[in-house]
């Protein structure tokens, strides 16, 4: 009876102690499936899209960033006519976190870059009643980070610039 308690409470310490191994194994062959694509509109921003695998089951985000993201906007009036000298924004910009939890130390994952603020029609227009038009947008250094536990780059994969 002594012996059987001993050995399960041995076999139990192992099991454990393999479970605590697992996923930090996983986690350095983290990888991804495929290359990742990005998609782009100018209504929704850009979008980069795809699978990786080996991250273990720890909390993951995914995110985009850019050096740069040109927009070109048009200054349009009630009769359809453009304005000339069109506002240009300029900015660098980080994309919103997206929470992943690894299925079997696999994720699927999409995080945006939206496109930039428009400027206003009242100061950048020649009349304040026309509307302003989004017409081109240009990414500079475009770079998906996957985070694992968030703070750490478990992967990273750079798209370079992203235009038309």
């Amino acid at each position: 009876m002594r012996r059987t308690l001993y050995t399960t409470v041995a076999l139990s310490a192992l099991a454990l102690a393999g479970l605590g191994f697992v996923p930090a194994a996983l986690a350095e062959n983290a990888h991804f499936i495929g290359t990742p694509t990005c998609t782009k509109s100018v209504s929704t921003g850009l979008t980069c899209s795809g699978k990786a695998a080996g991250l273990g089951n720890g909390p993951t985000v995914a995110f985009l960033t850019a050096e740069s993201v040109k927009a070109t906007y048009e200054c349009v009036n009630h009769g359809g006519n453009v304005a000339p000298g069109q506002p240009v924004v300029s900015q660098k910009v980080t994309g919103p976190e997206q929470e992943i939890a690894p299925r079997n130390g696999q994720i699927r994952f999409s995080p945006t870059i939206p496109p930039p603020t428009p400027p206003s029609a009242a100061s950048d227009c020649p009349s304040g009643k026309w509307s302003v038009r989004l017409t081109s947008l240009t990414y500079a250094n475009v770079a998906l980070h996957i985070q694992q536990p968030p703070g750490t780059d478990a992967l990273t994969f750079n798209f370079g610039t992203i235009d038309p």
